[in-house]
């Protein structure tokens, strides 16, 4: 009996846990720096389609104090994962992918550069 009631919490432990950390959308703290290294340079048009390696449908831009909520709003997905810390500091802009209705991947970009904005679903434009 005892053999039963560990298999069945090990089970239900183990579902929890993939409920917990499935769709989540993870940093991606390469292509960050990729495409900081191309802003450096003095590049204004990014495509992002060339840049990513990772399934998305859709690509969003999100200011700061901007909330999870919001993002959810927005792209009409569900978000889970890490938002940069937008929602509490100024200093940072994010870029959230989606595939189907799940972000899959988000990446800060620092203010310094200047302004961003999203056009075609693919480039990032720069406002210096």
């Amino acid at each position: 009996m005892k053999r039963i009631v560990y298999i069945v919490s090990f089970i239900v432990i183990i579902g929890l846990a993939v409920n917990l950390l499935e769709n989540r959308a993870g940093q991606d703290t390469g292509l960050a720096k990729e495409i900081d290294s191309l802003l450096k340079k003095g590049e204004t048009q990014i495509d992002l389609t060339r840049l990513t390696n990772f399934k998305w449908t859709q690509v969003s831009l999100f200011g700061p104090y901007t909330t999870d909520e919001s993002i959810e709003d927005l792209m009409n997905i569900e978000f889970k994962g890490d938002n940069g810390g937008i929602d509490l500091l100024d200093d940072r802009f994010l870029l959230v992918f989606a595939n189907e209705k799940h972000a899959v991947k988000t990446v800060v970009l620092s203010r310094k550069h200047g302004t961003y904005t999203i056009k075609d679903n693919r480039l990032l434009v720069v406002d210096r």
